[in-house]
């Protein structure tokens, strides 16, 4: 696998922004919560199955990268060091609970998203019926590779983001990946028609 590089730019205008915040800049922060809060939110939300949880977890991540503002130095994206931290936050939290999430919650922004503006309440109840049969097999699957399949499926992160998010190598990122992707498959097979809208 051939390593990508980071383009700096981002890094740049990140540190810019975080320099705004650690000047008090109100708008620096809102901007920056605005760009980013859904996104961990959801990281936080698809790796514990719990809204309340993944709240208090995008919570503290946000409060973390506000303590940090005034030591920012601008080597990686806001994004991937948010993403970080709300990972490590999500697996302390299932390593205390010693148990997979048993409630599956969805944020109703991200919903709007994934649907056409004007549905009819079957296609509703048949695109909450994917979600769920989705989102039961995504806990299904051991927590790295979920975290490796939510990061760059359902977040868009390249694989060595992903890798900096994880702590780990980009090769046992892409390998979890796989693995992930291979389990979902499999664990989604018998559903492949009602997933596929068929």
């Amino acid at each position: 696998m051939v390593q990508q590089e980071i383009d700096p730019l981002p890094i740049q205008a990140d540190g810019q922004l975080m320099q705004r915040v650690a000047a008090g800049q109100h708008a620096a922060w809102k901007q920056l919560v605005d760009r980013e809060l859904t996104r961990v939110l959801t990281l936080a939300n698809r790796l514990l199955g719990n809204q309340q949880e993944a709240e208090e977890i995008t919570q503290e991540s946000f409060l973390r990268l506000w303590q940090q503002a005034p030591h920012w130095r601008a080597q990686a994206r806001i994004a991937t060091w948010l993403y970080r931290v709300a990972h490590n936050l999500a697996i302390d939290r299932l390593r205390q609970r010693h148990r997979l999430p048993e409630e599956i919650c969805w944020e109703e922004e991200e919903d709007r998203l994934l649907l056409p503006e004007e549905c009819s309440p079957l296609a509703l109840l048949e695109q909450a019926e994917r979600r769920q049969l989705l989102e039961t097999a995504l806990a299904a699957i051991p927590i790295p590779c979920r975290s490796a399949v939510i990061l760059v499926n359902m977040l868009g992160l390249r694989v060595s983001e992903a890798a900096q998010v994880m702590q780990r190598e980009e090769k046992e990122v892409a390998a979890l990946l796989a693995r992930g992707r291979k389990r979902l498959r499999v664990l989604l097979a018998p559903w492949r028609n009602i997933l596929l809208g068929e």
